[in-house]
Parts: C-alpha cells; structure tokens; sequence
C-alpha cells in the first residue's frame, strides 16, 4: 500500500512539472543564447572551439556534472557528430554552482554566461561538416522550461 502511494505521488508530480512545462509555451532556446567560435590554436588535424551559453538573469542550466543523479538527463552537454555518428571529443565544462536543496538533493548549475571549451582530432580526409550538438535545459526558480538543442557547425 506505503509502496503504489509513493508510486502515485511520483506520478502526480511528473505530471505536474509536464503541466508547468507545456504551459510555460516555450522551450529552453527561448532563455539561452548558443555561439560558437574558433580558438586560435586550431590547426588542420586539431580544431579548439568555445561554445559560449548566455542564460538570461532569472534562469540556470544544469550544470555538468550535475551531481545528482536524478537530474543527469537534462545536464548541460555538447557532443561532435558527422553524418549522424559520434566523433570523438574532449569537452572541458566549467565548473557549476552548488545548489543545496532538501527536497530534490544538492545539484550543480551555470547561470550568466558560460564558456565551454572543446578539442577535436580532425582526420586530414574530413570532408562532411561537424556538428556541434549542445543540449541543455534552462529553469527558473518556479518552473523549467522544455528542454533544447542547438546545433551548430564545427568551424
């Protein structure tokens, strides 16, 4: 009985927060800007990049790690792909705020503008473009908004 009550309480809050979300009529994209720029130490096998977050005052990203397990889906990530498949990358996150929360668990955040740096091996035959894909979801004190990806061509 203890066991289907938690059970229906998980599920009326899931709904709640879905509620809140399509409400809310936007998504994350709406409350972030995503740039991407070219670091000068790119070379034709290795290309640096900076992907640069700028939340509106009012929001926060997940951070990465988020440190909550429960949360680790909606952290902020960025990955590489070519032709749909996954390219090796190394991403450099900064690091987050800590947020102390009872009721959830302590979690990790960006607010303001983040930077963040990453480090492909381009191989010299490359001739299909790269995309960036930055995922992320932006939440205000009261509510988050549906989350968002961005993509982007590597420069």
């Amino acid at each position: 009985m203890k066991q289907s009550m938690l059970s229906l309480f998980a599920l009326l809050i899931s709904f709640q927060i879905t509620c809140v979300v399509i409400a809310q009529g936007s998504d994350s994209s709406k409350v972030v800007k995503v740039e991407i720029s070219k670091d000068p130490a790119t070379t034709a096998e290795e290309k640096f990049v900076v992907i640069t977050l700028a939340v509106e005052p009012g929001y926060h990203l997940y951070a990465n790690p988020v440190i909550n397990p429960d949360l680790a889906s909606v952290q902020t990530s960025v990955s590489i792909k070519s032709e749909g498949k996954s390219i090796p990358v190394k991403v450099e996150y900064p690091v987050g705020k800590l947020v102390k929360d009872d009721v959830v668990g302590d979690y990790s955040t960006y607010e303001g503008t983040i930077k963040i740096k990453l480090r492909v091996a381009v191989a010299r035959n490359q001739t299909t473009p790269l995309d960036v894909v930055v995922k992320y979801q932006a939440c205000s004190k009261k509510s988050c908004l549906a989350p968002a990806v961005a993509t982007l061509q590597l420069p």
